[in-house]
This record gives C-alpha cells, sequence and structure tokens, in this order.
C-alpha cells in the first residue's frame, strides 16, 4: 500500500482504496484526522476521520469536530489555490493553465475548480 492511500471498509463491509487528501493533528483534542477522496469518481467527495497509530479510522461525533476539521480543510484549500496558478483567475475570467492534470488538481483535472466550473458555466 501506497504511504498516500489508505483503505475504508463501508457500511457494507466492502473495503475501499481512498486517496489521502492530508492529516493534521489537533493537540488540543490529543487526535489526529485524515481527509480523503475517492479518486475514481469525477467529482469526488472529501471524507474527514480521526485516525490513531495503529492505521485505525473512527468516525467524527460531535458538531464541534466536524466545525474544527471544516476550517482546517477551507484554510488548506485556500493555502492550495494561493500557491497554485492553475486554481487563479485572470482579468479576463480565464483559468489560467490549458493543461487538464495539475497535481494541485489533485489529478481530477481542472474543471473540478470553483475557477474552472464559474468559466464553463457562462
Amino acid at each position: 500500500m501506497e504511504a498516500n492511500k489508505i483503505q475504508v471498509i463501508d457500511d457494507q463491509g466492502n473495503e475501499k482504496e481512498f486517496e489521502v487528501l492530508f492529516t493534521f493533528n489537533n493537540d488540543e483534542l490529543n487526535k489526529q484526522y485524515v481527509l480523503y477522496y475517492d479518486s475514481t469518481v469525477e467529482e469526488p467527495s472529501v471524507y474527514a476521520s480521526i485516525f490513531d497509530d495503529e492505521g485505525g479510522l473512527y468516525p467524527i461525533e460531535t458538531p464541534e469536530e466536524w466545525e474544527m476539521v471544516e476550517e482546517v480543510f477551507q484554510s488548506f484549500m485556500a493555502e492550495d489555490e494561493e500557491e497554485h496558478g492553475c486554481c487563479r483567475h485572470h482579468g479576463d475570467g480565464e483559468c489560467c493553465h490549458e493543461e487538464d492534470d495539475h497535481e494541485c488538481c489533485g489529478g481530477h483535472g481542472h474543471d473540478n475548480h470553483e475557477c474552472c466550473k464559474n468559466k464553463n458555466d457562462n
């Protein structure tokens, strides 16, 4: 198994492989979190779980934890957009790259980013 992939068992007991988006620690709660997605679908959802040192996944159960995870995710996405030119608009509203498969777009193509969705919706 690669370091950027995890195995998740769904509600029906099926094992599925997901790509790890990122992990982070919350020292105040003394917990580790992983955010991951299914890279085989066109418009993937991002999932989040608590994980332990043995690789066990556990559900996030409190609204306060979900809010904290959402804030970390939004910060990650904002930083990612700032660091990668492919996620920015030009003055003409066009997406600033032509390639379909940038690393910063998670290998899903640029049409999955808001800048490109907005352009394509016009």
